[in-house]
C-alpha cells in the first residue's frame, strides 16, 4: 500500500508515539510519501534533531506534488497547507491513500473521492502486520490520550479498541 502523510499525523506517529523503529519496518512493505510541504514544515519544529532528520529520510519518500488548484478555495487559498499537497499527491497516484486527522482536509478527500485514511488507521495497520506488540499498543495508546494532541472522542474510542483488543483483525 501506499501513504501520504500529512503533518500532524507524521508528528503523532513519528514523535509522540515515538515508534519511528516500527515505522522503519513499515515502509519495507508500504511505501510511505511526505510532500516536501510537510517535510518543511516537519523540520520547522523546536525539537527536531539532525537524527531525527536522518530517520525520517530512511522512513518517507519526500515527493514534490504538482499543486491542484481545485483545493485551494477549501483552504482559503493559502497553499501553506499540507493537506493540499497530500490531496494532490494522491489525486495523480491512484493507488495512494491520504494520511489526515484534520477534519476539513478529511472532508475535501472526501468530496474528492481520494482514498483516506489517519493516524487510527495507520497504527491498526501496523498492529495487523504484527508491528506493534501489546505493551507498545497501550503505551501509545497512553501517550495519545495524555500527550495533548487532539483526536475527536469517536477516533480515541476506535484507537482504544484498536489497543486494547488482543486481536490482530
Amino acid at each position: 500500500m501506499e501513504y501520504a502523510f500529512d503533518t500532524s499525523s507524521l508528528i503523532l506517529l513519528f514523535e509522540k508515539c515515538n515508534i519511528r523503529k516500527q515505522l522503519l519496518c513499515f515502509s519495507q512493505n508500504n511505501i510511505l510519501y511526505v510532500p516536501s510541504r510537510v517535510f518543511e514544515e516537519y523540520k520547522e519544529g523546536k525539537k527536531v534533531k539532525k537524527t531525527d532528520i536522518e530517520i525520517f529520510q530512511k522512513i518517507f519518500n519526500i515527493v514534490t506534488p504538482n499543486l491542484n488548484e481545485d483545493f485551494l478555495p477549501y483552504f482559503n487559498f493559502e497553499k501553506k497547507y499540507g493537506e493540499i499537497w497530500v490531496m494532490s499527491h494522491v489525486l495523480t497516484n491512484s493507488e495512494c491513500c491520504c494520511v489526515i486527522d484534520e477534519d476539513l482536509g478529511r472532508e475535501v478527500s472526501k468530496l474528492f473521492n481520494l482514498r483516506l485514511t489517519g493516524s487510527v488507521g495507520i497504527i491498526d495497520e501496523m498492529k495487523k502486520q504484527g508491528l506493534l506488540s501489546k505493551s507498545e499498543l497501550e503505551q501509545l495508546y497512553y501517550d495519545v490520550e495524555n500527550g495533548g494532541f487532539y483526536l475527536s472522542k469517536k477516533l480515541l474510542k476506535e484507537l482504544h479498541r484498536i489497543c486494547f483488543s488482543s486481536k490482530k483483525m
